[in-house]
């Protein structure tokens, strides 16, 4: 029984590693201990780059900066004045989102949940969250979002850039109202960018591929950005990481509370860094062929233990 026990637990792994399909994906927003104090460069001045991607040359620091370490930002200009960047706010994020995707082969994907914090001060939050149909955000008086589709696409090859869209109904919760409540309302949101293998995240893979920001505000080449994700990065995503997301939007909300300050002039950017702890298709497949060595192992070493009966 024990025996017939491992033969079927081989079976369906080497049948999840050959048959994949969409299933859902958690991914993370990346934070790191040595982000502390620092924040991406709001402005595009004068003798500054301008570029909104954290540990590069222009970051800005300060004490109070960036406590929950984050990698991924949300940038507010009011007055929707594009350049000279983002002369308003920055609130870092954490939370996670689900995907329902196929990280092997690719293809149409869903997106599931949506949950982001954003701190501002240490009196200020500020709440990202997905719409649904049926969500009070969708009932036709905050704009037109919908909460559809919320889907996308994700092609699963280095040749094609790991490249990733998305196109999302969410609402921003910000400290003008009080919490909870519906501040901003965004329908189709756009995510470009990419979602690559961990075991790609390399010089080699990085050669293979012309991984950018879509949005520009890495400045650089894209030489100059692959390298920044492998010293930058790379070495700061948790050791369980398998997958690297890397999208970026940009859009004026199509909705905003009158009371806020805000209109539908301003634009809200954001970079989301995040990563995946699903294994990659070879670490499953590793998998399988060692627990069919540890099938074969355990039937040769029965036989070769002496029978009832006999003398060794």
């Amino acid at each position: 029984m024990k025996r017939l026990n491992l033969l079927v637990a081989f079976r369906l792994v080497l049948t999840a590693c050959t048959t994949a399909t969409a299933a859902p994906v958690e991914f993370t927003l990346v934070t790191h201990a040595e982000n502390a104090t620092l924040l991406p460069q709001p402005n595009a001045v004068q003798g500054v780059s301008g570029d909104h991607l954290l540990r590069t040359a222009d970051d800005i620091t300060g004490a109070s900066y960036n406590p929950s370490e984050c990698f991924s930002f949300n940038f507010m200009n009011p007055a929707g004045v594009s350049p000279p960047g983002y002369a308003e706010g920055i609130h870092s994020m954490t939370g996670s989102f689900v995907l329902d995707v196929d990280l092997v082969a690719g293809g149409a994907l869903g997106i599931n949940e949506l949950a982001f914090d954003g701190f501002i001060t240490l009196t200020k939050s500020a709440y990202q969250r997905l719409v649904k149909t049926g969500d009070r955000a969708a009932d036709g008086s905050h704009g037109p979002v919908n909460g559809q589709p919320n889907t996308g696409s994700y092609v699963a090859s280095g040749n094609s850039n790991w490249a990733f869209t998305a196109t999302i109904d969410w609402y921003y919760d910000t400290p003008f109202g009080q919490h909870p409540s519906i501040d901003m309302t965004f329908n189709d949101y756009q995510w470009n960018g990419f979602i690559v293998p961990i075991s790609e995240l390399t010089p080699a893979g990085m050669a293979a591929t012309a991984l950018d920001d879509f949005l520009g505000y890495f400045g650089g080449t894209s030489e100059n950005f692959e390298s920044w994700l492998l010293t930058e990065i790379a070495p700061r995503l948790p050791s369980d990481a398998q997958y690297l997301l890397f999208a970026q939007g940009e859009a004026h909300p199509d909705w905003v509370d009158g009371l806020m300050g805000m209109t539908t002039d301003g634009i809200v950017g954001q970079t989301v860094i995040a990563y995946a702890s699903v294994p990659e298709p070879g670490t499953a497949m590793l998998l399988a062929i060692g627990l069919s060595g540890l099938i074969v192992g355990k039937r040769l070493s029965r036989k070769s233990q002496p029978q009832p009966g006999t003398i060794p």
